[in-house]
């Protein structure tokens, strides 16, 4: 039978039995189209890859193990939405952590700490090549100290795109500074 013919049910009863063929050539369809509708919600397409390849990772591992799914298309792609909206959960959990750490940092008796202007003015330099919105949500909630909620709604934007933007500008920043730039942050 041409797998192009074959149901939803026949290539997942397929991969439980571990035809290679019939895994690769789901692979091929769906891989790209997945990878495109996670990078929807995460705006990463690095992220997105990622998120699609553990997909089927798991889905080739854990295919004995799984029942009732008719419509593999649809199980694929619900995976994808799910895995974004827990990766967008843990990156708001880990900014709100990184917020948290500053704030406790600068209101904990820190005894004073010398900064190298030419350091500080570096760091303000990198900010300053973030594109124009992240550099906007990063000045407003790190240098401004304003929340997350707060930049939104001035923005007009959703809370996860301030998310988005503050996870790239510090992936950014960090790639070019070092972590050495999160004292100085803490000191700013």
């Amino acid at each position: 039978m041409d797998m192009d013919e074959m149901r939803s049910d026949e290539i997942f009863e397929a991969i439980k039995r571990r035809e290679h063929s019939v895994f690769k050539h789901l692979f091929e369809t769906y891989f790209k189209k997945m990878t495109l509708f996670a990078e929807y919600f995460l705006l990463d397409r690095d992220e997105a890859e990622d998120i699609a390849q553990e997909i089927f990772v798991d889905l080739w591992n854990n295919a004995p193990m799984l029942s009732g799914i008719s419509n593999l298309k649809s199980y694929l792609f619900v995976q994808v939405r799910n895995r974004c909206f827990n990766r967008l959960k843990h990156l708001h959990v880990e900014d709100n952590y990184k917020q948290w750490l500053a704030e406790a940092q600068a209101y904990a008796e820190i005894p004073e700490v010398e900064v190298d202007p030419e350091l500080l003015q570096r760091v303000y330099e990198v900010i300053e090549e973030l594109p124009e919105q992240a550099r906007l949500v990063f000045k407003r909630c790190v240098l401004e100290g304003k929340k997350y909620k707060d930049v939104a709604e001035e923005m007009g934007v959703s809370v996860n795109t301030i998310n988005t933007q503050m996870t790239r500008s510090y992936k950014y920043i960090r790639k070019r500074m070092g972590v050495s730039f999160l004292v100085i942050l803490a000191i700013i």
